[in-house]
């Protein structure tokens, strides 16, 4: 019998948000679920199965389209609430 050839794991994202960051300025987040919170020192986004925050200074929401949104300012902190 041939052996069968193993494949890499797959991961399954699901609903997972996709957070792409360009250093600690600037976070655009797709699969956002809505704002929780809107601060110039913290903002919380839903992404339906956790709530992500950030904190720094400065901050600010833009490019709020469907899902997607931005934030810009100096970003100390990131958490994933679940």
């Amino acid at each position: 019998m041939a052996k069968e050839k193993s494949r890499p794991p797959q991961l399954d994202m699901g609903f997972a948000p996709l957070v792409e960051m360009v250093g600690n300025r600037q976070v655009t987040v797709e699969g956002s679920a809505g704002i929780l919170l809107y601060e110039n020192e913290c903002i919380k986004i839903s992404t339906g199965r956790m709530v992500l925050c950030f904190h720094g200074r400065g901050l600010r929401l833009h490019c709020i389209s469907g899902s997607c949104v931005e934030v810009s300012g100096f970003i100390s902190k990131i958490e994933f609430l679940c």
